[in-house]
Formats: C-alpha cells, sequence, structure tokens
C-alpha cells in the first residue's frame, strides 16, 4: 500500500480506541464550530393524565406556538425494527400522572420526553402512534406534529447509540475478569438503600483496592425488581470474601441453575452471580448490559477513570485504511496492531498498556 499517497505523513493528537478487534484512530479536525442548540419555545398546556391541551394566552397569535418546529439533525442512518420490537406490556416503573386537570408551562420536547418514557416498554409502532395521539392537540397541522414527532423520535434513538459507543469503548480499553449481577434480599434491605449502598461498596472498593466497574441498573420484566448487571476487574490478591457454587431454581428457564456467588456480597446484599468473561464472551456481556440502555433507557454508572480515547500522534505507516472507504465523512483509521505511539512528537514506544498509561486520555 502507498500511504504516501493516501494519509498524511503524521496525524498528530489523534484519539484512539479499542473496538475489541482493533485499535481505530480519529484525527484531529480544526473545525471549531459549534452548532447552536434551537431556542425552544415554553407553551403553557392544560393536561389530565397524560392527555394535552394547549392554551392559548392573551396577546398571543396562533403561530407564536409553531416557532418551536425542530431544527432538522444531519442525515443518520437509522433501523429502528428491532427497538422493544418483542415488547408490547407497557413500563411497570412508569411514572404515574395525576388524574385531576392542570396547568403547567413546559417545552414540547419536555413533553415528549415524558410520553416517550412513560410507554418505553411498549412496541415501537405503538409508542409512536401513541405519542403523536397525545402531542398532536399541541400543534396546528398534522405535518408540523408528524415532523416534531419524527425528528425526536431520531434524537432519542441516536442519544442510544452514542450511550452504547461510550459504553464498549470504555469497556474494551480495560481488561474486565467477571459479569456481575447483584439483587438484594428483603430481609437485609430495601431497594432504595439497597442502590446506594451496593455503588458505595463499588466506590470504597475501587478508591482503596483499584477496583473497576461499570454497569446498568434493570428491572425484572415480571417482578419489576431492581437489579445491576456490570462488568468487574479486581487487580489479583484484592477480592473481598470467597467464591462458592450455588444452586437454585431459574424461573425463565423453569430448571436448575448453579451459579458462582460472593460470600461477601451474598451476606450484605442478597443474591449475586460472578461469571468469569474472555474471548467472545466479553462481546456478548457487553451487548447484553447495553440492551437496556434502550429497552429500559438505564444510564450506565462508571467508576472513576474509565477513559474513551487515549491521544497519540500516529505515522502513515501505522495505518492500515480508513475504517469505511466509502464514507468521506467518516475520517476514522485502522491501525496495525503493533503502531507507534508518541506525545507532541516524543516518541514513546509501540502500543502497551504501559506506553497508554503514559498518553492523555479522554474520559
Amino acid at each position: 500500500m502507498d500511504t504516501e499517497k493516501q494519509f498524511e505523513e503524521w496525524y498528530p493528537d489523534c484519539k484512539v480506541y479499542f473496538d475489541g478487534n482493533a485499535f481505530i484512530a480519529i484525527p484531529k479536525t480544526h473545525n471549531r464550530a459549534k452548532r447552536r442548540k434551537p431556542k425552544r419555545k415554553v407553551i403553557t398546556v392544560k393536561y389530565s393524565g397524560d392527555n394535552y391541551e394547549l392554551v392559548k394566552e392573551p396577546n398571543e397569535r396562533l403561530e407564536d406556538f409553531e416557532s418551536n418546529e425542530p431544527t432538522p439533525f444531519d442525515e443518520v442512518q437509522l433501523n429502528f425494527k428491532d427497538i422493544d420490537s418483542q415488547s408490547q406490556q407497557y413500563n411497570k416503573s412508569a411514572k404515574n400522572f395525576p388524574n385531576e386537570p392542570q396547568t403547567k408551562r413546559a417545552t414540547r420536547k419536555e413533553i415528549f420526553d415524558e410520553l416517550y418514557d412513560k410507554y418505553l416498554s411498549a412496541g415501537y409502532a405503538e409508542r409512536k402512534r401513541i405519542v403523536y395521539e397525545k402531542m398532536r392537540p399541541l400543534f396546528r397541522t398534522d405535518e408540523s406534529a408528524s415532523g416534531f414527532i419524527e425528528e425526536n423520535l431520531k434524537r432519542r434513538r441516536r442519544n442510544v447509540i452514542v450511550r452504547r459507543q461510550r459504553f464498549a469503548r470504555k469497556a474494551y480499553n480495560q481488561k474486565f475478569q467477571y459479569f456481575v449481577t447483584f439483587t438484594y434480599d428483603d430481609k437485609k434491605l430495601d431497594e432504595k438503600t439497597f442502590r446506594k449502598k451496593l455503588i458505595g461498596t463499588l466506590s470504597n472498593f475501587a478508591r482503596r483496592k483499584g477496583w473497576l466497574y461499570m454497569g446498568v441498573w434493570e428491572r425484572g420484566k415480571e417482578s419489576d425488581r431492581l437489579h445491576f448487571h456490570g462488568l468487574l476487574y479486581a487487580p489479583e490478591g484484592t477480592m473481598t470474601g470467597e467464591f462458592e457454587q450455588v444452586t437454585d431454581y431459574n424461573k425463565k428457564t423453569g430448571k436448575r441453575k448453579t451459579i458462582v456467588q460472593n460470600t461477601f456480597f451474598a451476606e450484605k446484599f442478597g443474591r449475586n452471580e460472578f461469571e468469569e468473561i474472555g474471548g467472545p464472551v466479553y462481546g456478548l456481556a457487553l451487548a447484553y448490559i447495553m440492551k437496556y440502555m434502550e429497552k429500559q433507557n438505564a444510564t450506565a454508572v462508571y467508576s472513576k477513570g474509565l477513559y474513551r480515547y487515549f491521544h497519540t500522534d500516529i505515522c502513515s505507516d501505522d495505518i492500515i485504511c480508513k475504517l469505511k472507504l466509502d464514507d468521506k465523512h467518516d475520517n476514522r483509521l485502522i491501525l496495525f496492531s503493533d503502531f507507534t505511539c508518541a506525545n507532541q512528537g516524543e516518541l514513546l514506544g509501540k502500543v502497551s498498556p504501559e506506553i497508554i498509561a503514559k498518553l492523555p486520555k479522554t474520559i
């Protein structure tokens, strides 16, 4: 490959991440233009349950309500067919809306998000239909209502993609040892205390023992019971408690299952499961956790210090090719596995955990 014709000799201060198969470099660009967020008009609505009616204030024209139309997003390739396609039941944990008619001030975006989250576990087509039906009275025409709904559906989908991307890049930059699940025993503590004490315990171990963790909270589909799925790294000699095999009944499969449980977490919280991960299982564990970011709008929990990118100068000799050859807007580059790292022109050596530790990071 004649890299001189395809690439610059050097790419300074690239952001680099590992995608599970190869290192990917994102060259630094000099476009400092910042995208302005559209100003969203606050409107007055009367609502009963989740039915809304637009209230026209004195001295306001009908056209004023249309000034809050969304600014079109850049074109993105999205596939909505797989979004919650198997779930047709509404979210049991959704916030209850007040039954008495009330009035409030809000933007259409805020109302959209409120409705979207309430019907999060409905199928995509059903959720879209319900949100459109509830929000239609807030627009002058069918076209303006439909356009607003479509753009905000794209926004929510794009937000999920970004969150999943952030989660995956942080995870692949580490060497987590365990896929863990923690739940709680009603005799020991309640849901609120469980959430607070589990994160507090993991944070203490991260600070004192160098543990790393990341994961999401999830509710059981049938029981609505809160539990935590995550990835865990514990340096050698720092594991608290002992591992023991426990056999219990699995409601999903209708069979008995043997799991590996940690005695410390069992005593402090309740049922837990530690599964060693590596190779292909690593990616499967990530996929299992990330699906809840979409299905339940779960927010990821991270220990401090988990980074998305490390920064290094890249020489053209270390570039295999572009990540997407047919996309002129995607400037990401696939690197050889033994590429040389440099910081502000100073050569540090071939990529390795020790060299990466010396480089600047982006959280």
